[in-house]
């Protein structure tokens, strides 16, 4: 093997692992799950996408409903099915409409139901 083959394997090796450190860190070192607050008012709970920090996926809202006794009852529902016009795909975010964010983890109430698909 020569000098040349030798050193794109390595690189190809190098760069498979780089790669694969990327898509799999969320899954090693915790919760991958973000709160995203807006200038909206709204929140949305959802994993940041390797490629953009603007861009949510696995997107969550809470959702007020009335039980019974018409007492409010909040429930944590896929945004995909929670909104009239049934969006696809991801959540883009314009960044001038970020007020902040806030990693969770793997304790938060909410990534548990995100986590036993409730």
């Amino acid at each position: 093997m020569s000098k040349l083959n030798k050193g794109l394997l390595l690189s190809v090796i190098l760069l498979a692992i780089v790669l694969g450190i990327i898509l799999w860190a969320p899954s090693i070192f915790g919760s991958s799950y973000y709160a995203v607050y807006l200038t909206s008012g709204d929140l949305y709970f959802g994993q940041k996408a390797w490629y953009s920090p603007r861009i949510l996926t696995d997107v969550r809202v809470i959702q007020q409903q009335k039980d019974a006794k018409d007492q409010p009852v909040l429930s944590l529902v896929d945004f995909s099915k929670s909104v009239v016009w049934g969006p696809a795909g991801d959540l883009r975010l314009n960044e001038k409409s970020i007020l902040w964010t806030s990693k969770l983890t793997d304790e938060s109430q909410v990534v548990k139901l995100i986590k036993e698909g409730k």
